[in-house]
């Protein structure tokens, strides 16, 4: 596996957002302006309808260090950091956050409520095993489509497997995290073996789990 970019790295802490402000003293404007005057927001919320954690109250493009953080999120339920560098750099910038707000806006932060943790890593990547091939019926099946189909539509298509997604059944609950999944690259030529792949997970289990399959194969 070659890795050609990391598309998003999200780490989404699951606690009451409440629990940060138990006697309503935090002036959000207040706490708005000390972010971005820290991570260099270049868009942030500016209106009384921006402050809206039922809807999400965005920040967009700073950084920390040499991190540049995508979007940061605040919800009812928790709040979720989104990087192009990595699940692990987003959930540093956002315990970095919560405990340079804990000193200097008095948050009722402690790191012990970060218990649950829901993660998105999305990643595009070359490979030259055929990962989509996961059972020799499909490649048999591909060549049987393949020509019935083109003995019809008179012009040659070779039929491929395109994706893998693997899905808790959702039904069992009212919330979850991201299926797993492997898909040809939209817009790239099968023959340039390029995989977009999204998961539930950090992105350096990310990056094992396709070795696995391409090892497994």
């Amino acid at each position: 596996m070659q890795i050609a970019s990391v598309l998003l790295g999200r780490a989404f802490a699951l606690f009451q957002i409440e629990d940060l402000n138990p006697e309503g003293t935090i002036y959000y404007p207040d706490l708005a302006a000390g972010l971005v005057k820290r991570y260099g927001f270049q868009k942030y919320p500016t209106k009384p309808e921006d402050f809206d954690e039922s809807k999400g109250i965005e920040f967009h493009t700073g950084r920390l260090g040499e991190t540049v953080i995508n979007k940061v999120a605040i919800f009812t339920g928790g709040i979720h950091v989104d990087t192009n560098a990595s699940t692990d750099a987003s959930e540093m910038i956002l315990q970095d956050a919560l405990t340079w707000a804990a000193k200097e806006f008095a948050i009722a932060f402690r790191p012990e409520m970060l218990k649950r943790w829901a993660y998105v890593s999305q990643i595009t990547f070359h490979s030259e095993v055929p990962i989509l091939s996961l059972h020799a019926v499909l490649t048999k099946i591909s060549k049987k489509l393949s020509k019935e189909v083109n003995d019809h539509f008179g012009q040659p298509l070779e039929y491929q497997p395109v994706s893998l997604s693997l899905l808790f059944d959702t039904l069992t609950t009212q919330s979850g995290t991201a299926p797993f999944t492997i898909q040809r690259r939209e817009g790239v030529p099968f023959s340039d073996n390029k995989y977009f792949s999204t998961a539930p997970v950090k992105t350096k289990v990310h990056f094992a789990l396709i070795e696995q399959i391409e090892k497994e194969l």
